[in-house]
């Protein structure tokens, strides 16, 4: 993670975050986070202790990054079967070859298939039971509960139609998450703290010159006010990586 910790005075670096989704945040942190890649060195705890179905690599950022996440932390899975009713028309099938160059696929050991659609920026995830993907088109039935908790896999529904009939995801369904700026200064400051950087440096790079006065401490303790709450949630952040706000609300958008 050295090369990662030393490009924290690039905002160029994390430019490709603005676009990502809750996902792509959660994986960011959980990558910093040392007992995940303690674990991901010694494999002395399962994945599922972090929320993922399998340990991806934490030198991989997004776009490379590949993980799967558990549907005990992300509410928009997919839980699908496949139907053997005949389908309406061709639009009501499932091939992935089609989506090919944007499909990933975790099998457990009871042989269901836990599906990552992504091209790093929005992911889609689908588990299916009793079944594959893998045969060829699939006419396939989804699983949905209640209202509050079927808004994000009706919003997943949306998206998996729109790339299988279009190849694409339209703009309006893509993720807008407007808090991605502020997400993003918070994991630079994280970087910057596992670099070493002290608080006046970090102001020097995130406010400019407005730290650069000898005294910036007592003359500017707004800045300074501001580093230190950066700081603190980058700390909170780095030590709970699951605590955030893509856990603690919908992961999705």
């Amino acid at each position: 993670m050295s090369k990662l910790q030393d490009d924290w005075c690039s905002a160029l670096r994390y430019s490709g975050l603005l676009h990502a989704d809750r996902r792509g945040f959660a994986w960011e942190w959980l990558r910093r986070h040392e007992p995940y890649q303690q674990a991901w060195m010694h494999r002395m705890r399962p994945a599922m202790d972090f929320g993922l179905l399998a340990f991806e690599d934490p030198d991989h950022g997004l776009p490379q990054a590949k993980p799967i996440w558990a549907d005990a932390v992300d509410p928009a899975v997919l839980a699908s079967r496949p139907c053997l009713a005949k389908a309406l028309s061709a639009g009501d099938l499932l091939d992935v070859r089609r989506i090919s160059d944007f499909v990933s696929v975790e099998i457990d050991q009871y042989d269901d298939e836990h599906w990552l659609i992504t091209d790093g920026r929005w992911s889609i995830r689908l588990d299916l039971h009793d079944g594959t993907l893998l045969g060829g088109p699939v006419l396939l039935e989804h699983h949905l509960r209640g209202f509050a908790s079927a808004e994000p896999k009706v919003h997943a529904l949306r998206q998996l139609a729109a790339l299988t009939a279009e190849g694409r995801i339209p703009a309006g369904l893509l993720p807008r998450e407007h808090r991605a700026a502020r997400w993003i200064l918070e994991l630079r400051t994280a970087d910057a703290m596992l670099s070493g950087a002290t608080h006046q440096e970090m102001a020097e790079v995130f406010y400019r010159s407005a730290a650069r006065q000898p005294g910036w401490r007592s003359e500017n303790h707004s800045l300074r006010l501001r580093v230190q709450r950066l700081v603190r949630t980058a700390r909170r952040n780095l030590a709970d990586p699951l605590g955030g706000p893509w856990f603690r609300r919908r992961i999705t958008r």
